[in-house]
């Protein structure tokens, strides 16, 4: 009987137990239900005032570029992407044979057309009409000829007539420059030079091989909408940022916009603007790209919805999330007092007014009203 009972009580004990775990959870989420639904981002760099800001990409302002000739068959690739080469240094080979027999073709052709003319004003009554006609056909052979072994030496290499660094290898369009070439003997020269067996090495350019100076010039281009196109005109200045605004290493140089233009696809415009000066930006740097016109750049930026005026002073709502229970991690705000810096019609940059510093998330619209110290449910739309 007692072992009856005392498993009865065992019963009743694991039940209650139960029964408030159940209570805990339910009241909990139905709490978490209620609770106001916060959107929350962080303070970051940015302009503040009638500007423009936005991610551009240095470019090489400008290049030279060795084009591959229709009748070029190419066998090897002789240098590597990033390679400094001399003017008359050999960058690849191509088939001496074919441009060798090319040669003769036109050779045989020029050698008819000039007997031709020979034996024309050796007449009684010179045909002049059929004298100029095979004149102008003898000239344009000769052109041809000309340009069968432009920019090859005797023994068909192709030479560097700059001295410079190469920045783009297009192997792939070495290949497509004759039907005759053979892709897979590019590639297996291309990996023996180093420079990528058979890809589009550094760029879409149809040129065989590009080349920048050794001290290039560079531009940086960047993409705006149709509505932010008005603030840029050839001449006029942006400020070019690169590194980490947020621990003071960012640097920025000045650019002039020399290029603006209009992409149909899109509805937007694509803007290019030489950097000036000296710089430590290279190729295919990420940057930011923003305007100087009545802009200042400020630290602690952030949307004005997150603003709370009260009796004439701003507030923020900073949220703060706890440890957490086994029922999931609580966020909480606290109201803190900031002055704001600066502002235009979007965005805001402030400091807290005790001189301390605001190093969590910041609240910038909320589903229900929010008070001192209430929990919330956070939706977060930037990381720190």
């Amino acid at each position: 009987m007692k072992s009856k009972r005392n498993k009865i009580v065992s019963i009743s004990i694991i039940v209650f137990i139960i029964i408030v775990v159940l209570c805990t959870y339910f009241s909990k989420t139905v709490n978490n239900m209620l609770l106001p639904e916060v959107t929350v981002a962080y303070l970051k760099p940015g302009t503040i005032g009638d500007s423009f800001e936005g991610m551009g990409t240095v470019e090489y302002e400008n290049t030279h570029k060795i084009y591959s000739m229709p009748n070029w068959s190419i066998k090897e690739i002789d240098v590597k992407l990033n390679q400094s080469v001399k003017k008359g240094d050999v960058l690849a080979k191509v088939d001496n044979d074919a441009i060798n027999l090319k040669e003769r073709e036109e050779e045989m052709i020029i050698m008819q057309l000039q007997d031709e003319i020979d034996t024309l004003k050796k007449a009684a009554t010179p045909d002049q009409d059929k004298i100029k006609e095979d004149q102008y056909k003898l000239d344009t052979e000769n052109l041809k000829y000309s340009e069968i072994r432009k920019g090859l030496t005797a023994d068909g290499s192709i030479l560097s007539d700059v001295d410079g660094k190469i920045v783009n290898i297009n192997s792939k369009n070495a290949a497509s420059s004759s039907d005759s070439a053979d892709e897979d003997s590019i590639g297996a020269s291309a990996d023996q030079a180093g420079s990528g067996a058979g890809e589009d090495l550094g760029g879409s350019s149809d040129a065989l091989f590009e080349i920048v100076s050794n001290e290039p010039s560079l531009c940086v281009r960047f993409t705006v909408s149709s509505k932010d196109a008005d603030k840029f005109s050839a001449g006029s200045k942006v400020n070019v940022i690169s590194g980490d605004d947020e621990t003071s290493k960012a640097t920025a140089v000045e650019a002039v916009v020399s290029e603006k233009k209009y992409k149909a696809s899109t509805d937007e415009y694509e803007i290019s603007a030489d950097i000036s000066g000296n710089t430590d930006l290279k190729e295919d740097d990420k940057v930011t790209v923003a305007t100087e016109e009545n802009a200042k750049r400020y630290n602690n930026v952030i949307s004005k919805s997150c603003l709370v005026e009260e009796n004439g002073i701003d507030y923020v709502y900073e949220v703060s999330t706890g440890n957490g229970s086994a029922l999931g991690s609580e966020s909480s705000v606290k109201k803190v007092e900031v002055q704001v810096v600066a502002y235009d019609s979007i965005n805001c940059s402030i400091k807290a007014a005790n001189s301390s510093e605001i190093s969590g998330g910041i609240v910038t619209n909320t589903s229900k009203p929010i008070s001192d110290n209430d929990e919330v449910k956070c939706t977060f739309t930037a990381s720190r």
